[in-house]
């Protein structure tokens, strides 16, 4: 059974990154080093074109697959987020300058508005960037430093497209990160085994024709990472003549056709191509993947693409057909870790719990499932309740349970000390229920009122929005 690799960072433009890692070691004296570190601890601070960027909401993770940490700054109000990705980290300077020399150490930067399409410190569009490590403490599992980088991306229209100026000249747009510093983050320690490398079962099956020639795998690489939350499989063929082909999707596509992009930012459904000949990857525009067989149980995703290659950024004038692809891949980790995730506005007032809970029970021979968001600090908890069986689709929400088949909002202002309202009106939609994980997702809003009549309140429950597991 194939293991996750816990790549946490986000790619930029996945038709980048190379096919084969590079080594990387500290600087010495090639940068002017930053300022001494002056925040407290566990705050991360930088100026985002000089406007301030300081949060406390930082996680780091180190992989010992691929020795690679990295840190996630999340600024809560704005969504903001600044992502630092380094391999082998240790007291020392580091090029965060994505493809020159190294294809992993990149500086990441999301506006909040537009995350699909981040800024990277990536060398072919003009970024660039420092990291200076002043403290890795092994023990402790905390590291301090300072950094600045330079991002970059490529402007797209409505379409995904990138956007041509009159010269014909791709647009790009820039962001200065400036005196950013990060003192005694914690950081988590993932010995997941795996990651890049021919870790493939001896069945898979990876074929196509590149414009009608047959195009044989030599070395066959399938590889599951995450990238930014989304779980990813990544299938890599290499022929005898060092042409690659490549195809990106998310494990969780299940059955049926999905349309490729020709830009990724490594969580995109895409296909790549390289005739290693000093050419661009060719990526597809457009392409199609089609999975046909998607077994949880057994490991195993069967399925057919086929799309046209070309180069993204208008540099290479090369167009490939790549047609009659199929693979077989067996042996895949296809378990799935659900973070529940549960927020609404209570009278536009966010409502954002620390703790969420499944339960389960049968009422008139009808099993139903309550889902009960509670933030501890305010005691205020919303329940959702409704049978097991529901289906995707959207619901009528209801006050009292008669038979079984209700669907019913209630609310809490202060756990073991208030009225409970229950839900006069609103609604329930399921917008995604994976029967074979019970992976549930969905959106509500409701009217609450106190039924007994001993408070005239009325509460407003609106932009609802869940993610859970029933266990």
């Amino acid at each position: 059974m194939k293991k996750n690799t816990i790549f946490k960072q986000i790619l930029f433009f996945i038709f980048f990154i190379s096919f084969i890692g590079c080594t990387n070691e500290p600087l010495e004296g090639e940068f002017v080093q930053e300022e001494e570190n002056t925040v407290e601890e566990g705050q991360f601070k930088a100026n985002v074109e000089s406007n301030d960027f300081v949060t406390n909401a930082t996680a780091a993770v180190l992989t010992t697959a691929n020795n690679t940490l990295t840190l996630t700054a999340v600024k809560n109000d704005t969504g903001e987020t600044i992502i630092l990705t380094v391999e082998n980290p240790a007291e020392g300077t580091f090029n965060l300058t994505l493809g020159n020399p190294s294809f992993v150490n990149n500086g990441t930067y999301l506006d909040g508005v537009n995350n699909d399409n981040p800024y990277v410190s990536i060398f072919a569009l003009g970024g660039s960037g420092q990291l200076q490590i002043t403290e890795f403490d092994t023990t402790a599992n905390t590291v301090s430093g300072t950094f600045s980088f330079i991002a970059v991306r490529i402007l797209l229209d409505a379409n995904g497209q990138p956007v041509i100026d009159g010269a014909g000249n791709t647009v790009t747009e820039t962001r200065n990160i400036t005196v950013g510093e990060f003192n005694k983050i914690a950081f988590t320690v993932d010995d997941t085994t795996g990651g890049e490398g021919n870790n493939q079962s001896p069945n898979d099956v990876f074929l196509a024709k590149v414009d009608g020639e047959d195009f044989v795998s030599e070395t066959l690489s399938v590889t599951q990472t995450t990238i930014g939350n989304v779980n990813m499989i990544n299938i890599i063929g290499e022929n005898n003549l060092g042409q690659t082909l490549r195809i990106d999707f998310p494990q969780d596509l299940g059955v049926g056709t999905f349309a490729m992009e020709a830009l990724s930012d490594g969580t995109k459904i895409i296909g790549l191509y390289n005739q290693n000949n000093g050419g661009e990857n060719l990526t597809s525009n457009p392409g199609t993947l089609t999975i046909t067989e998607y077994n949880t149980g057994e490991g195993i995703i069967k399925g057919f693409f086929e799309f046209t290659g070309t180069d993204p950024l208008n540099i290479d004038p090369t167009v490939v057909e790549i047609t009659e692809g199929n693979f077989e891949l067996y042996g895949l980790d296809l378990s799935v870790e659900i973070n529940s995730s549960f927020s609404a506005d209570i009278n536009t007032v966010s409502f954002s719990p620390d703790e969420v809970s499944v339960t389960q029970d049968t009422f008139n021979g009808v099993n139903r499932v309550s889902i009960i968001a509670k933030d501890t600090n305010t005691n205020q908890e919303i329940d959702l309740l409704f049978p097991k069986d529901i289906t995707v689709g959207t619901y009528a929400l209801e006050s009292l349970l008669v038979n079984g088949e209700e669907k019913i909002g209630v609310y809490t202002p202060n756990t073991g000390s208030s009225e409970t309202f229950k839900s006069t009106s609103g609604t329930l939609t399921i917008t995604a229920y994976d029967l074979e994980t019970d992976v549930i997702e969905g959106t509500f809003e409701f009217q609450a009122e106190d039924l007994t009549g001993n408070s005239t309140d009325v509460h407003q429950i609106t932009n609802g929005e869940f993610l859970v597991e029933i266990q």
